[in-house]
């Protein structure tokens, strides 16, 4: 066992779920998370077309990936209220497989807003859509994302029960993504617990699984999460190796999310062991995938971490110039709270 974690103690639960809760934001591509294929609840192989073709049906389609450009632009409001349409639709046309779907971004974006209760009860309709029409794999999905929002209300006998059956579920149809899936969840409720050596395993065992399944995305889900966890207990060149890994996986897969939260971990063992040059070329990167997206929520966090690296080294000029710019993008994200904050650190730097 790996007792270095042991020695290295272990965060209160409520940290440590607190962290369970984060990943349904990276799964909803999450962590953090933009829309991507690190949403958990993303039905692999289900048609959005299915049956007659209708322009009810095509409308209900259109609803469901309009949600998910709003997601991706930072408009989880706007998402919701997509699907929720998208949902109605497919009701009235008593489409199981799309209300399913609709469910699962419902009850993801719930979570992320802090609303446990309406998650539940969205993840638990698609639970019962998915074991009504026998679809395995859909199940082992509902299962987790249920799961790890019944972790986020203390539930956490209960959410383990589900991420235990969801890993049954894949082991009998030799899903090898579905395993990956779920040892992760298992994983994630281990750090919750404060069981590092756990969630070592766990992790360890889901990174296998993720490579044999041919699943880039949850690869380096895994990744970053085994990089979280050794940077958790001080063992920052550890988890550089992982960050690096999904760094470079990310880049070559286009897989946004986790490549922004592979940057950033990257970036905070960096400036741990004041690596400051290495961050800052990180950030750059971070910086020019933001606005190659025209992702402006993206653009906002990269430029003040840039100011803020740039400040411990003393460049201050280059330090205003990338706070000046990230006041541009907070005011025209209407985000007055970040822009008031930026406008202080501008002040104070001004007195230097």
């Amino acid at each position: 066992m790996n007792h270095w974690i042991r020695r290295s103690g272990c965060p209160s639960i409520a940290v440590g779920i607190a962290m369970l809760c984060s990943s349904v934001v990276t799964i909803v591509p999450l962590l953090p998370a933009a829309a991507s294929a690190t949403d958990l609840n993303q039905q692999l192989g289900v048609p959005l077309n299915n049956g007659t073709l209708s322009k009810t049906r095509d409308q209900a389609d259109r609803l469901l990936q309009l949600g998910k450009d709003q997601e991706f632009d930072g408009s989880l409001l706007d998402a919701v209220q997509s699907w929720q349409q998208a949902l109605k639709l497919y009701q009235s046309l008593v489409d199981r497989a799309g209300e399913a779907i609709a469910y699962s971004y419902l009850g993801s974006a719930y979570a992320r807003l802090g609303q446990p209760t309406a998650a539940e009860d969205a993840l638990r309709r698609q639970l019962a859509i998915v074991r009504d029409s026998q679809d395995f794999q859909g199940q082992i999905y509902a299962l987790n994302s249920l799961g790890r929002v019944l972790a986020q209300r203390g539930g956490i006998q209960s959410a383990q029960s589900l991420f235990n059956e969801a890993l049954t579920i894949a082991t009998t149809i030799n899903s090898a993504d579905g395993e990956a899936l779920s040892h992760d969840s298992l994983g994630l409720l281990a750090v919750g617990l404060g069981r590092r050596d756990d969630a070592l395993e766990q992790y360890t065992i889901a990174l296998a699984a993720a490579r044999k399944a041919g699943n880039a995305t949850r690869e380096a889900t895994t990744l970053n999460n085994l990089g979280d966890l050794y940077r958790a207990v001080g063992s920052n060149r550890d988890s550089m190796k992982y960050y690096g890994l999904a760094v470079k996986l990310t880049d070559i897969n286009r897989d946004r999310p986790n490549q922004f939260r592979a940057i950033d971990g990257m970036v905070a063992a960096l400036n741990t062991l004041g690596s400051y040059n290495q961050s800052l070329e990180l950030l750059n990167q971070r910086l020019r995938v933001a606005q190659m997206l025209e992702n402006d929520r993206q653009e906002l966090a990269s430029l003040q971490a840039l100011g803020q690296v740039y400040e411990k080294v003393g460049d201050y000029p280059k330090a205003q110039q990338s706070y000046q710019q990230a006041i541009e993008v907070a005011h025209s994200l209407a985000d007055t709270q970040q822009e008031g904050i930026l406008r202080e650190r501008l002040v104070s730097l001004t007195r230097r």
